[in-house]
C-alpha cells in the first residue's frame, strides 16, 4: 500500500496509472510532469527502441522496480528484446544484444545517472552517434525517469497490473491534441 493514499478517480476514468494518481496531489505541477512524459514519447527524437533502452537502464539504476515493470509492455512494444533487458537487469551494458550504437548510448545514460559528469571519452563516443539534440533529451529522459524512480520508491506505489502498451497510445494522444 502507498505510504499516501491516492486521490480517487472520477467515474468516466477506467484506468490511471499509480504514478500518475500520485502526481494528482500536486495539481497544477503534476500535469506539467505528465505533459513532459508525453513529449518525450510524441516528440523526443531518440528512436523508440533507444528511448525505452534508456528508460529500463533508469529502473535499473534507480533501483525502481516500478519503472521497469510499468515499461515492459511498452518496450516490447517498440521493439526492446527480452534478451535486452535481461542484459540491462544484469547491469550488462556492453552486451553483444546491444548494437554498437546502443552500447554507446548506455554507457552515456548509465554515467549520466550514475554520476554528475560524463567522462570526455564517453561524451565523444555517444556525440560521434547522436546529435546534440538527442544527447540533450538523454539527459532530460535521465533526470525525468529520477523524478519518477523517486516518487515510486519513496511513497511505495504499488505496481499496477500487467497491461500493454496501450497507456503509451493514450500519453501520446493527449500530446497531440494539446498541441
Amino acid at each position: 500500500m502507498a505510504r499516501i493514499r491516492y486521490p480517487e478517480l472520477s467515474e468516466d476514468e477506467e484506468t490511471v496509472v499509480n504514478i500518475v494518481r500520485m502526481l494528482r496531489h500536486s495539481p497544477d505541477i503534476g500535469s506539467l510532469v505528465n505533459r513532459l512524459a508525453a513529449a518525450q514519447f510524441a516528440a523526443g527524437a531518440l528512436p523508440a527502441v533507444d528511448r525505452e533502452l534508456v528508460i529500463m537502464n533508469s529502473g535499473v539504476a534507480f533501483s525502481a522496480p516500478y519503472e521497469w515493470e510499468q515499461h515492459i509492455p511498452i518496450s516490447r512494444s517498440v521493439g526492446v528484446t527480452d534478451a535486452q533487458r535481461d542484459a540491462l537487469a544484469a547491469r550488462d551494458l556492453t552486451s553483444g544484444e546491444f548494437t554498437e550504437v546502443q552500447r554507446t548510448l548506455l554507457a552515456f545514460a548509465d554515467s549520466a545517472a550514475r554520476s554528475a559528469e560524463v567522462s570526455d571519452e564517453i561524451f565523444e563516443a555517444a556525440r560521434g552517434h547522436y546529435t546534440d539534440r538527442q544527447l540533450v533529451e538523454t539527459v532530460i529522459l535521465v533526470g525525468f525517469y529520477f523524478l519518477i524512480a523517486r516518487m515510486s520508491t519513496i511513497f511505495q506505489l504499488e505496481i499496477d497490473p500487467p497491461g500493454d502498451s496501450s497507456a503509451l497510445n493514450t500519453i501520446v494522444d493527449t500530446y497531440k491534441t494539446s498541441q
